[in-house]
């Protein structure tokens, strides 16, 4: 009895949290269309670091907007062992005037949910939002229900058109996923992030699908894959040391692949006129 009791007082407070934010999960449910559990249904998953960036967002006016997963939540804002990576994000995106809003664990339907419920509530819209999201959908030894390609596809383009929605003047770069290692790739530190091949796969066929969002006029897309990549194709640990996220090396690389397209999509005024460091070793 105790069991049933916990289950009902479980889904009365989800749906109640999803009436605070004014959600209702099925009022977007029609036949044959996106439904929870899609790529590109929001999923509710309120947070306390989501409160603080609604409020971040309402109070504040920034020109670059960076939507993600760990990988963007790890530039500065993840804590351990990511703290030197918050060097890359003060001589990068913080001249930048920068916001992050990367969420660690996050797939496409959970950065959706969060978008709709305050992430975009910008008095002022900003000059840019990057998006880089996905891998997580594809992971299938970390979440027991993991999307297509196709799917993971659908999901980017619904925070995309989102976006679009809400901030039609601003601009948006969508990020190709980042590359993944494999069981026959190992760590340079003492934690590892190993993926199956189909999630590997899944994930490279993923980011050549989001290509298709891009028009060049609003919406871009920039591969800085290579940049994590040795010749033979593996992931060079110097630069993604846990074989999914960016090193502080890394990071730093990541960051000057893509500023010349910050700079160029930003407009006047927002090339970093500090000086950047070399990339450590």
């Amino acid at each position: 009895m105790g069991e049933v009791m916990k289950a009902i007082w479980e889904a009365i407070v989800f749906g109640a949290v999803c009436a605070a934010c004014g959600f209702w999960l099925h009022a977007e449910e029609t036949a044959g269309g996106p439904r929870l559990g899609d790529a590109d249904f929001p999923k509710p998953k309120p947070t306390a670091r989501h409160e603080q960036k609604v409020k971040a967002v309402r109070s504040g006016r920034y020109d670059l907007v960076l939507i993600g997963d760990s990988i963007t939540h790890s530039l500065g804002e993840l804590g351990t062992p990511y703290e030197k990576v918050k060097e890359v994000w003060d001589r990068h995106y913080a001249p930048r005037n920068a916001i992050n809003l990367g969420h660690n664990g996050y797939r496409t339907e959970e950065i959706l949910w969060n978008l709709h419920n305050g992430e975009l509530d910008f008095a002022e819209s900003p000059k840019l939002f990057m998006i880089l999201i996905g891998t997580n959908n594809s992971d299938d030894r970390h979440f027991k229900h993991v999307h297509t390609a196709e799917q993971i596809c659908a999901g980017t383009k619904a925070i995309v058109d989102l976006i679009r929605q809400r901030h039609p003047m601003s601009k948006i770069l969508v990020l190709r996923i980042f590359p993944r290692g494999g069981d026959d790739e190992k760590s340079a530190v003492g934690w590892s992030f190993n993926s199956s091949q189909v999630c590997i796969e899944t994930c490279r066929r993923a980011g050549e699908l989001t290509k298709r969002l891009a028009d060049d006029e609003a919406v871009f897309w920039l591969d800085v894959n290579h940049v994590f990549l040795r010749a033979d194709g593996t992931i060079d640990t110097a630069l993604m040391w846990d074989l999914l996220h960016p090193s502080p090396a890394g990071a730093e690389a990541w960051a000057r692949a893509v500023g010349p397209t910050l700079d160029r999509l930003m407009g006047a005024g927002a090339e970093v006129t500090r000086a950047t460091e070399p990339i450590a070793d």
